[in-house]
């Protein structure tokens, strides 16, 4: 059950990770309503500010859905935050490929978005600007996401670099899919408020080939790769093991 938290300085993440022990522990599961803020307030000892961060991350990550007027519902089974070694294994094995594949994209990527904005043509800043939603909706993202890092190889020009992304795109399409075996929460990428960061991201970085300007376009994606790297190392840390 959730406890009272001694301290002075509650972080909400501690809050989310109880209520996340909870879930898997059996305590509430999928339909179940989760206690009143107030009754969280009461039980863990934090801030309404503290409980209500702590409920929106949940919600961003999939694992509950507040709604208006009514509470917030569990939307996972115990069973979706696996703790077995097996899906500790592939959560190791996850984020093993996620730390190379990240090292080589941050290698690559930018020198490749400076290729593209040096040798880009019309025809491929058009290509490019498709992959840019106009709106982001809550859903899959990753796919849209990835079409706009392959635009970009295809608009350097040079088969090597288009091989490279298309290659790692694959890989880390079968890493996310492995890890959501055992895991009840959204990617980061499918996560709206980190989706919207992240689409704007690439507008900066189209812009920036858009305009033939090489080192924007070099710094804007390696800032781009950075702040992917973050919100996936933070995401790594809410694996239950």
């Amino acid at each position: 059950m959730i406890e009272k938290i001694n301290g002075v300085t509650i972080l909400y993440e501690q809050v989310a990770r109880m209520i996340l022990n909870s879930i898997a522990d059996g305590i509430y599961t999928k339909g179940d309503i989760l206690p009143s803020e107030k009754d969280l307030i009461e039980m863990t000892g934090v801030s309404r500010i503290t409980v209500r961060e702590a409920l929106k991350k949940l919600a961003e990550m999939g694992v509950i859905e507040t709604r208006k007027g009514k509470g917030s519902f569990v939307l996972v089974d115990p069973a979706d935050l696996r703790r077995d070694s097996e899906a500790a294994d592939i959560r190791r094995n996850a984020e093993i490929d996620f730390i190379n594949s990240t090292k080589a994209r941050l290698l690559l990527e930018p020198a490749i978005a400076k290729e593209a904005a040096r040798n880009a043509t019309p025809e491929d800043i058009a290509a490019l600007e498709m992959t840019l939603p106009k709106r982001m909706k809550s859903g899959r993202f990753e796919e849209i996401f990835d079409s706009f890092h392959v635009a970009i190889a295809k608009a350097a020009h040079n088969p090597y670099m288009l091989s490279f992304v298309e290659q790692l795109i694959n890989a880390e399409m079968k890493m996310n899919l492995a890890a959501e075996k055992v895991m009840a929460y959204k990617l980061p990428e499918n996560q709206n408020a980190i989706a919207q960061e992240l689409n704007k991201q690439h507008r900066k970085i189209f812009e920036a080939i858009r305009d033939g300007n090489e080192e924007f376009a070099y710094f804007y994606m390696k800032e781009h790769i950075s702040y992917l790297e973050a919100v996936y190392k933070e995401f790594n840390t809410w694996f239950l093991t």
